[in-house]
């Protein structure tokens, strides 16, 4: 076809300029409503960076409008699956990689070992490529393949270790190949540390989101319990009276948690958390992970109970396009010691 020629359709509808503002306006039916456009994390709408991991942290918070209609709180959904590599673990991975820096124990071209595949190992394995470090993840043989590609399109190794020994097992042999040479390091002796800033950090920005607006609950699933603690532990420090959340996906029992009056844990079945899923991505577009799902289960039947006026956060800890297909699949085993967490 020669230059100039214009293809034509049978029947084919004449163009119509429509602006998606416009589309969605005559959708609702509401032609004459303004929608609004503000930027959720109260930044520059062109944002330019250097490294792609100066966007870790500083999450937007999210509120819920469809699923919250009637009395109650308002609720609102920490999103940590915005960061780069989809999960809250970029925060202190990143904390881990900087206090091994600042101590002088990584320098470019050092290897780091890592027990367990888990988000963890997704976060680290985008940092340590982008750092120039090498990473190698040791893990039971029956682990979940679900997060492998990604680790390893990232440039991570993967050792398979017993899988009788389980986790610990994975453990020991990471830190045995790390004490082989002195360019290695076994990252998860500063885990404890780096969880405790960073965890911190993501309450103090919480508080700032909400600029003055009544916290009166803040709701987290439960694996660990580290994020719990470290998040509500930070955000009782001005919020004494705090009423914290946790749903709990894994079999796992939490005595010290359970026994603060103000703590309320709920079992929640993956079943329920898939359910409640796929209605919040119905319902307010946002596909979040089964924790953060069971997370909004939570807050949703703690709303009631609290002032109208008053604000639950619910967190999101990692990405929900993750899971698609694994629905089927167990989740959620401990990867990785609590006492270290």
């Amino acid at each position: 076809m020669g230059a100039g020629h214009t293809i034509r359709f049978k029947n084919a509808k004449p163009p119509r300029d429509i602006m998606i503002k416009g589309a969605i306006r005559a959708a609702r039916g509401k032609a004459d409503t303004p929608i609004e456009t503000q930027n959720a994390r109260g930044l520059p709408d062109l944002l330019t960076v250097n490294r792609i991991d100066a966007l870790i942290g500083n999450t937007p918070l999210v509120k819920l409008n469809r699923i919250t209609q009637g009395e109650g709180a308002d609720v609102y959904i920490k999103m940590e699956n915005v960061n780069p590599s989809g999960s809250i673990r970029d925060r202190y991975t990143r904390e881990i990689v900087t206090h091994a820096v600042r101590a002088g124990y990584i320098v470019a071209g050092d290897s780091l070992a890592i027990a367990g595949i888990d988000d963890s190992a997704v976060a680290i394995a985008l940092l340590t490529n982008l750092l120039n470090l090498n990473l190698k993840i040791f893990a039971p043989s029956n682990s979940s393949r679900r997060q492998v590609k990604l680790i390893e399109r990232f440039g991570a190794d993967i050792v398979w270790t017993a899988e009788e020994a389980g986790t610990c097992g994975a453990i020991e042999e990471a830190a045995r190949w790390s004490r082989e040479a002195s360019d290695r390091i076994f990252v998860d002796g500063y885990r404890r540390e780096a969880v405790n800033e960073a965890y911190r950090e993501m309450a103090s920005e919480i508080l700032d989101a909400l600029n003055g607006q009544v916290l009166a609950a803040f709701v987290t699933s439960v694996t660990t319990g580290g994020t719990l603690r470290h998040v509500a532990g930070k955000l009782r420090e001005t919020h004494p009276d705090l009423q914290v959340g946790g749903a709990v996906l894994t079999d796992t029992e939490f005595p010290e948690l359970s026994a603060y009056s103000y703590n309320r844990l709920t079992k929640i079945g993956l079943k329920k958390a898939w359910e409640m899923r796929d209605y919040i991505a119905r319902e307010e577009g946002l596909l979040l992970s089964p924790k953060g799902a069971a997370a909004v289960h939570l807050a949703l039947k703690m709303r009631p109970d609290l002032p109208k006026d008053a604000v639950i956060v619910a967190l999101n800890p990692d990405s929900g396009q993750r899971y698609l297909g694994w629905e089927d699949k167990p989740l959620f085993e401990v990867t990785f010691r609590p006492d270290i967490i």
